[in-house]
């Protein structure tokens, strides 16, 4: 038999050690899906939890974390799930009783409950959830393979890549990891200037700076020409495990240095350096992601509607309706509509 514990604050050390024990048979084991997640400075302010599918013995056989904000309960995202499963344990029973651990938590302010997957799990169907893929260009993540070794990984990358990178050493950018102490307040201003160009939010010097010096768990590499920092590019991971690109900032002025070709390239190179980690996700798909190489994955969300009438799938079957519409379209037609769409936009 087995049970569901659900943890809202940092667990017991008994308790983390058979969670990572978990995590360390699990396939794509990530920074946030680990006991680690409660320790992330941005969660701060929010409501985090955990579910762990445990045995009667003690053992972890599976954990699942997440939010809850705005009546939802959100289980990672389209590009990084936060679903751990262990290697030689039986699936169905895992899931089935993280389905009913997450259900349990939910209340009846909460309109939504999303999960996020890597693989395909039946047993949330059973308990009234709705699946989608999210593939590209929508979802999904570049996944690359470490275990390739970090020559054969350059040469399976796409060769406009392999240029950049080539072009970002000859124009002598330098890329080195950051020591906080000394880089922190070059790269805040940085990414303060990202954040305007970009119409972003942005978060809090001690908030981020506390993030940056949780060195156990996040890669910050910096790229500088001349002595100056041009760019910076984030990654968190778990070892073993998974590591995962989480951002970049960069000078929209040096971009034909193409530093950001180079810091993605040197954090692949430093995660074939560590032997724990088994997989490399571009953490979402778009073209630049995708000229590394690797294998494009689809993400599969599992989903409960709990208001009344199912409204939120109703508007998303509306929007795939529009969607499905619009790509059957004449192309001189969806450019008119995309026209329209900009202008509405740009009136608001």
């Amino acid at each position: 038999m087995m049970r569901w514990v659900t943890i809202t604050s940092a667990p017991s050390s008994e308790l983390e050690g058979l969670w990572n024990e978990c995590l360390d048979d699990c396939e794509f084991a990530s920074h946030y899906a680990s006991p680690q997640f409660f320790l992330e400075p941005y969660f701060r302010d929010s409501s985090i939890f955990a579910i762990l599918a445990q045995r009667a013995d003690g053992r972890v056989e599976g954990a699942l974390t997440g939010t809850r904000q705005s009546h939802q309960i959100v289980c990672g995202h389209s590009s990084s799930p936060q679903l751990c499963i262990r290697r030689d344990t039986s699936y169905n029973a895992v899931i089935s009783t993280l389905a009913e651990g997450i259900r349990d938590l939910a209340s009846h302010n909460d309109e939504l409950i999303s999960v996020y997957s890597w693989s395909k799990a039946d047993e949330f169907l059973a308990a009234r959830f709705r699946e989608q893929t999210f593939a590209a260009p929508r979802g999904g993540a570049v996944l690359i393979d470490l275990t390739r070794g970090p020559d054969r990984l350059l040469k399976e990358s796409s060769e406009t890549r392999r240029n950049q990178v080539r072009r970002a050493v000859r124009n002598q950018v330098e890329v080195t990891e950051m020591i906080v102490e000394r880089d922190f307040d070059a790269y805040y201003e940085l990414y303060k200037h990202w954040c305007d160009f970009k119409c972003l939010p942005t978060v809090a010097y001690d908030v981020q700076r506390s993030a940056f010096e949780m060195t156990g768990n996040r890669l910050a590499l910096v790229a500088r020409h001349q002595g100056n920092i041009v760019g910076v590019s984030t990654f968190r991971y778990r070892l073993p495990g998974i590591i995962e690109y989480a951002g970049n900032v960069s000078r929209r002025d040096a971009t034909k240095l193409r530093q950001n070709d180079l810091l993605l390239w040197k954090g692949i190179e430093w995660a074939c350096a560590h032997r724990g980690l088994r997989w490399f996700s571009c953490a979402g798909v778009h073209f630049f992601l995708q000229l590394s190489g690797g294998d494009v994955v689809p993400v599969l969300r599992y989903r409960q509607d709990r208001t009344l009438l199912r409204r939120h799938d109703l508007k998303d079957a509306c929007v795939e309706i529009g969607r499905r519409i619009y790509k059957a379209l004449p192309n001189t037609l969806q450019s008119r509509v995309k026209t329209l769409v900009a202008r509405d936009e740009s009136s608001q």
